[in-house]
């Protein structure tokens, strides 16, 4: 395969996720990459590979045109089944095109199990918004002593997602040790912002590298500006600390507030996908 090719597939793949682009790159560059099908024509255009490692097995694929779905959808079928065996120790994933939905129905069919579908949203103003001066808003990092009301605050701010989507609600309130260990270790990078009014949270945002990993808002302080204020706040702060480099958020599938919330600030979609394990 040509540098060409494989500058094709790196395309395609980015529009299921910036972290899928850098592991198949990353497959690419240590040999563990098979790639199963590539098309770039006018009748068909997209790729379906595997990267395998010692400890997973996770397969991509993303079709913006297909001419013989129903041979493509045997061709991913006889190539998978294998690692479906009861004799496969490692994990196996299938991350597909969130818009591929003939192969996502098919991929359940074979028993994985949905992780979480949704967008990756980029900040692409020209002229970034910087915090809104005299905010009533009081901004400080995290302490074990503010525990409660970030338990309060997240579990408030989730619940709802999560009702949507059959996940734990109170995850916070039910493991606070893991919550707290997992707070402590963004504050030991000051990856943690929390934003108060007098002396109650009104949110707060968590970063990880180039990315808003959490942004919530309190329950009872929503649809008040707080949380453009917030946003606001945080991606002046990361656009600074990261010059010259991209601001991302990832937003779940169902949740379409959130992501109308963000595209109205500055961020346009960028990506869209499916993520599933398969289920032993």
């Amino acid at each position: 395969m040509n540098d060409i090719e494989r500058a094709g597939i790196l395309r395609l793949i980015s529009s299921i996720s910036t972290g899928a682009e850098s592991y198949v790159r990353d497959g690419f560059a240590q040999g563990n990459v098979t790639v199963v099908c590539y098309a770039d024509s006018v009748e068909a255009e997209g790729v379906f590979c595997l990267v395998e490692n010692p400890d997973s097995v996770i397969a991509y694929a993303v079709f913006v045109r297909q001419d013989k779905p129903e041979a493509l959808l045997e061709l991913m079928e006889h190539t998978i089944r294998p690692y479906l065996g009861t004799e496969e120790t490692r994990e196996v994933c299938f991350n597909v095109h969130g818009r591929n939905t003939e192969i996502i129905e098919w991929v359940r069919k074979l028993g994985f199990v949905p992780d979480m579908e949704g967008f990756h949203l980029h900040y692409t103003s020209s002229e970034p918004d910087f915090p809104i001066e005299n905010s009533a808003l009081t901004e400080r990092g995290f302490s074990p002593a503010m525990l409660e009301s970030f338990i309060s605050v997240f579990d408030g701010a989730y619940l709802r997602l999560n009702l949507d989507n059959g996940w734990e609600t109170g995850a916070c309130r039910n493991h606070p040790e893991a919550f707290l260990e997992n707070l402590t270790r963004h504050e030991a990078r000051r990856q943690v912002h929390s934003y108060w009014l007098d002396e109650r949270l009104a949110g707060a945002v968590i970063t990880e590298g180039n990315y808003i990993r959490d942004l919530v808002v309190a329950p009872e302080f929503q649809n008040h500006g707080y949380g453009a204020g917030i946003l606001r706040s945080s991606v002046s702060r990361m656009l600074e600390q990261r010059p010259g480099e991209p601001v991302y958020v990832r937003v779940a599938g169902s949740n379409a507030g959130a992501k109308r919330f963000y595209e109205r600030h500055g961020f346009a979609e960028i990506a869209c996908f499916a993520e599933h394990t398969f289920c032993r």
